[in-house]
Parts: structure tokens; sequence; C-alpha cells
């Protein structure tokens, strides 16, 4: 298997592509600082610490603190299994919170053509799914994350692409990120915890997902729509303001 094809994989288990690269060049490594991946791995120098920091956080990597800080990639026999299994329980959260917050959506009587909900599964679907989200907004945005690194490379295009033509667009993420990026894009708000992937576009399509989205939901219709943002503009008030 190429180094490319184990990447891949490896994003199946919630790693971004600069995760996955320097996970693999680390664990060829065992222990090393940020400049001795840098040297055996392709990720830009500027990103390369934010995705080891990253890998400790999801359970891929210790860190030792020190001059300079050092970083060991945890063996995938003992990895895996224990991010399959966070997966795991996250779907199974996921699957309560959408039947309970689509379930009660669908269960008020509404004036208007009857609201389909359609599942997305597959990170990379997901994330073309939110892409396209993002692509036909034209006047909000709102998402809650966990981490930046939770995006495509294609998902920030199209974040980039919508702040250009003027969409708002809030951010709700967890504290200890990386916030740079998400600055860039829009106003950004954190809180302790942020549970799963939560998107809504002008009032009208939304998406649900894990905090590892492996699988999602998605609804296009306002008036669902609206009793989403309802509880994204709990999240939004409770959070806290960036200054």
């Amino acid at each position: 298997m190429s180094d490319a094809e184990i990447a891949e994989k490896l994003k199946l288990f919630g790693l971004s592509e600069y995760e996955a690269k320097a996970y693999s060049a680390l664990a060829t490594l065992g222990t090393a600082s940020v400049t001795e991946v840098s040297q055996v791995c392709d990720v830009p120098r500027s990103n390369l610490y934010a995705a080891l920091e990253n890998l400790a956080v999801k359970g891929f990597a210790e860190t030792q603190q020190g001059r300079p800080v050092l970083f060991k990639a945890i063996h995938p026999k003992e990895a895996l299994p224990e991010i399959r299994e966070k997966q795991v329980n996250e779907l199974r959260k996921a699957e309560r919170e959408i039947t309970e917050k689509i379930g009660a959506m669908a269960s008020k009587k509404i004036d208007a053509t009857p609201a389909l909900v359609w599942g997305v599964r597959g990170v990379n679907s997901v994330m073309n799914k939110l892409a396209e989200i993002i692509s036909r907004s034209r006047k909000e945005l709102f998402i809650n994350i966990t981490s930046v690194s939770v995006l495509s490379q294609q998902v920030l295009e199209e974040l980039k692409r919508a702040k250009e033509r003027d969409v708002e667009i809030r951010i709700t993420t967890q504290k200890g990120g990386d916030l740079s990026k998400l600055r860039k894009l829009g106003i950004v708000r954190v809180r302790e915890k942020i549970y799963g992937v939560d998107v809504l576009s002008d009032d009208k399509e939304v998406l649900v997902a894990p905090t590892y989205p492996i699988a999602a939901a998605w609804v296009d219709n306002p008036e669902m729509a609206l009793h989403v943002k309802d509880f994204l503009m709990l999240v939004w008030k409770d959070a806290q303001i960036l200054k």
C-alpha cells in the first residue's frame, strides 16, 4: 500500500490530509521534534506543528514538553481501535440527536412541501456535500465544529469564496484549537465543548454530523432550518467572543 493510500485510509479515522501525512512520518521516526518530522514529511512547516498537536488531541500521538517539544506516534494497533470505538459512540450519539431534532421538527404541522432527510455516508461525501451547501449560500452561514482540521481543503476554499461574496459567516468552535484560519473566514466564538458538526445556510439548508464526520444528515427545508437555527443561536450566544 502506497503512502497516499495509507493517508486516505487514515482519513476514515477522522484525520485531515496534513494530519495523516504527519502521522505516517512520525510513525517511521518514533519520537521526533517538528523539525525532524518536517525533514521526512511534505506538510508545510507552517501547518506541521498544528497537525502534530491535533494528532495528540485525537489520540494518535503523545507529546513530551521541553525545548524542543517532542512527539511520539501511538502504534496503530493501540490507536485505531480506540478511535474506532469513539467514532461508533459519536455516530450513536449523532443518531440519537438527529432522530430527536429532525424527528421533533417533522412531527410539527408544516403547511409546506414535506421535507426529506437525506443521509450522506463517508468523510469525502460529507465534505463534498458541505462544500455544495456553502457554494449555494448567499446571505448567512452558521457553523459549529470542534476544530478547523475537521474541514477539507475544498470546504475551506468554498468558505473563502463565500466570504468574498459577502456572506456573513459565524463559526463556533472549541477552545484550544488553531483559530488563525477560522478568523480569516468569519466571526469566531469559542466554548469548552462542541459536539459534532452543525451547518446552517441561508435559513434553508442544514447538515448535521458527528465530530468525526463519517456520516451526516442533510435537510433542504426552510421550516426545519429555522428550528435548527434556534439551537445554533443558543450555542452562539453561550460562546465566548474572541477579541
